[in-house]
């Protein structure tokens, strides 16, 4: 018994370690750029566990807060949302031109998950609500 206890350890460890790890380029420059411009990421689950948010603030290029005689940046927030299971529903969405974004809280409402935060120049802030759901963002103030 002890031999065959043996034999079973070896031949696992054996292939673990013969197992090749091999890489791929991917030619996609609109993920490239996406993911080497991601300044926060944040995930969230809705109170019955049973959706899942993704949440992405990505610069945007030099210059695009359009401000003049400065290079400041906005930002796109990008939400990802997916159901529980073996084959998921899943929707990607996108908020764009978000001037200096903080993220301020996030509500596990069973309802609609909220993601709350504020955005634009200092002193003239405001406060936006996303409500998430799967197959769709609600934006309020």
């Amino acid at each position: 018994m002890k031999m065959l206890l043996i034999y079973s350890v070896s031949c696992m460890v054996l292939t673990a370690s013969a197992q090749k790890i091999t890489y791929k380029n991917l030619p996609d420059s609109n993920l490239t750029y996406i993911l080497n411009s991601i300044e926060k990421h944040i995930a969230f689950k809705n109170n019955k566990d049973d959706l899942f948010i993704n949440v992405y603030v990505v610069s945007d290029p030099s210059g695009s807060a359009h401000t003049e005689g400065t290079d400041e940046i906005t930002n796109t927030i990008y939400v990802a949302v997916s159901e529980d299971g073996e084959y998921p529903e899943q929707h990607l969405y996108k908020l764009t031109s978000v001037y200096d974004p903080k993220i301020v809280s996030w509500t596990k409402n069973a309802a609609n998950p909220q993601l709350v935060f504020t955005c634009g120049a200092y002193g003239h802030r405001k406060r936006v609500v996303v409500s998430i759901f799967l197959k769709s963002l609600q934006i309020g103030q």
